[in-house]
């Protein structure tokens, strides 16, 4: 059975319109991602890589180029058809949590389901808990919790919802060494188990271990 491509970009390229004149931040960069491939890219800051996120993701389009998830270019897509695939085919992992301290474990991952437009299916929140390790925090709050823990909380979810794709952005970057290689290997776990795939911008080397491919972005561009 050939692989299913999730994410293909083609020759996309990105301008943002300073007072100085466009600033060129991609410069054609073309990549795919497949069902249960971790890509990891790397890069130094300036490179392009959140940008590049940012339209995996939908959340900024592309000057030129394709941006297909699924097989649909969205970049060419109305911006109500941009947030309904956002909702049905994708998953986001930030590096500050984004997590809500009013609510309890159960219900930031539940929060993932109620922005989908989904039901809350509990024995699917716990298990996604239970599969990150935390399966017995879901009544604890984020600010009684480890910055492991609340990353682990911010994974689940992000992958809660079933995303065809999962995005994430410096996902160990608040973490120290012990915990970043705690959430690593749960992450690489948790993708066996729900097949999405994953487009990861980090500076940590050590995901090197979990991602099937490492890119390197510098000037907008992929180095051979």
């Amino acid at each position: 059975m050939m692989p299913e491509t999730v994410l293909q970009l083609t020759s996309v390229h990105k301008e943002f319109n300073e007072p100085q004149g466009a600033l060129r931040v991609l410069n054609g960069v073309s990549l795919s991602v497949q069902r249960g491939e971790i890509v990891m890219i790397m890069g130094p800051s300036g490179s392009g890589k959140t940008t590049l996120l940012q339209i995996a993701g939908c959340l900024l389009r592309a000057t030129v180029g394709k941006v297909e998830v699924v097989g649909r270019d969205l970049n060419q897509a109305s911006e109500h058809e941009r947030l309904a695939a956002r909702r049905r085919h994708l998953g986001f992992v930030f590096q500050s949590f984004h997590l809500v301290n009013a609510l309890t474990a159960f219900d930031n991952v539940a929060l993932g389901l109620r922005l989908r437009r989904q039901p809350i299916n509990k024995q699917r929140v716990q298990k996604i808990l239970e599969t990150l390790g935390i399966g017995s925090k879901v009544n604890k709050h984020p600010i009684n919790m480890s910055g492991g823990e609340k990353q682990r909380i911010a994974i689940a979810r992000g992958l809660v919802g079933a995303p065809d794709l999962l995005i994430a952005d410096e996902p160990t970057s608040q973490l120290d060494s012990h915990s970043a290689e705690v959430v690593s290997r749960l992450l690489r776990e948790a993708v066996q188990e729900y097949s999405p795939a994953v487009l990861l911008a980090t500076h940590d080397p050590r995901l090197r271990t979990i991602a099937d491919r490492c890119l390197t972005l510098e000037n907008g561009v992929f180095l051979e």
